[in-house]
């Protein structure tokens, strides 16, 4: 008995390794072609996803006094969460983000405006869904990527008043707001890796890097509330610039190096810039009101893959937020980001 269940043990041993040495050891070559081309599909399909995810807009949370220059001057809370699902498979061409992003102000009270409770006013709903498409290959081991994007969403505050007060300034207690808009965009991404500073890394191919992203699109807006489209402005030029940078980690033992690494997001800065287009009226025509800046730094959290402290600092000449466009003011903030950072293993 001991003999038949060693070779059977012999016998099963034998063939993993055959099996191991050919993938499809027992299919033709145009099998193993078919195999292959679906194979590297594969792996550009989720190469691919994850760039689209490694680049993606940050969400982020202000804790109380940390988002200031607004003319509610602070926040009790303040937030814009950007939660996104991914839709993406090797015999698919393209990336699908379905996203429900939601931004949200808790204010303070301020009797003279009406304020009360520690009121939530007119959050912004921005539901939609963005197609990623890659120019060329997409692997982890392309250096330089290139892909387009278009996206679709809605925007609007849940609100059924009206737009704008008997005097003629805009409604922001209960003003309604709705807007849809599609953005085409390009997107690139290009990495350096770093010259070596020791022996040590001679030796090792892949060193710390750096990565330079960026995206310009055009947001089209339709279906804007009537009420609001001679000054809320149909077009937008959207840019984007990032730096990111990705350093390598060793486990250690007593001190000691092991082979194993794996790369870590350190930190990254990004830069956006909207400019608004399009015809505007009540006072939002001068170049004061058309330009939205800001430029952001995120510091990873050491242990955690998504999230990262961050501060914001930037001019808003017309408020995101919805009915409350508007608005021009310098602002500051910081707090925690939440987001798909370049962490392939904790650490």
């Amino acid at each position: 008995m001991k003999k038949f269940i060693a070779i059977i043990l012999l016998v099963w041993l034998s063939h993993k390794a055959t099996a191991q040495n050919d993938t499809l050891p027992f299919a033709s070559e145009r099998e193993r072609a078919k195999y292959h081309e679906l194979n590297s599909r594969r792996i550009k399909g989720v190469a691919f996803s994850n760039q689209t995810l490694n680049y993606s807009k940050r969400s982020w949370a202000s804790l109380p006094f940390c988002d200031l220059g607004s003319p509610k001057t602070w926040y009790i809370f303040s937030a814009d969460i950007s939660p996104e699902f991914i839709i993406s498979s090797g015999r698919l061409p393209f990336t699908i983000h379905l996203v429900a992003r939601y931004m949200v102000r808790i204010l303070h009270d301020n009797e003279a405006a009406g304020d009360s409770s520690y009121s939530v006013r007119t959050p912004s709903f921005r539901p939609g869904a963005i197609i990623y498409f890659p120019i060329g290959y997409v692997d982890d081991e392309v250096s330089n990527i290139k892909y387009w994007s278009i996206s679709v969403f809605h925007h609007s505050n849940g609100q059924d008043g009206n737009e704008f007060n008997h005097d003629g300034s805009f409604n922001l207690y209960d003003g309604n707001f709705s807007t849809n808009y599609v953005e085409p965009s390009f997107h690139f991404r290009k990495r350096k890796y770093l010259a070596p500073s020791t022996a040590e890394e001679v030796q090792i191919k892949n060193l710390n890097y750096r990565d330079f992203y960026g995206s310009a699109g055009l947001e089209l807006h339709f279906r804007t509330a009537d009420s609001l489209k001679s000054s809320y402005g149909n077009q937008r030029v959207n840019l984007e610039l990032g730096y990111i940078s990705v350093i390598k980690h060793w486990d250690e033992y007593h001190g000691h190096k092991l082979n194993n690494y794996f790369y870590g997001e350190n930190y990254r800065f990004v830069f956006d810039f909207t400019y608004i287009a399009g015809s505007r009226d009540h006072g939002l025509s001068g170049l004061d009101k058309r330009i939205n800046t800001a430029i952001s730094y995120y510091w990873r959290i050491k242990g955690s893959p998504n999230a990262s402290l961050f501060a914001s600092t930037g001019y808003y000449g017309s408020d995101p937020y919805n009915i409350y466009y508007a608005n021009s003011y310098f602002f500051f903030r910081a707090g925690i980001a939440l987001g798909f950072f370049i962490t392939p293993k904790i650490k």
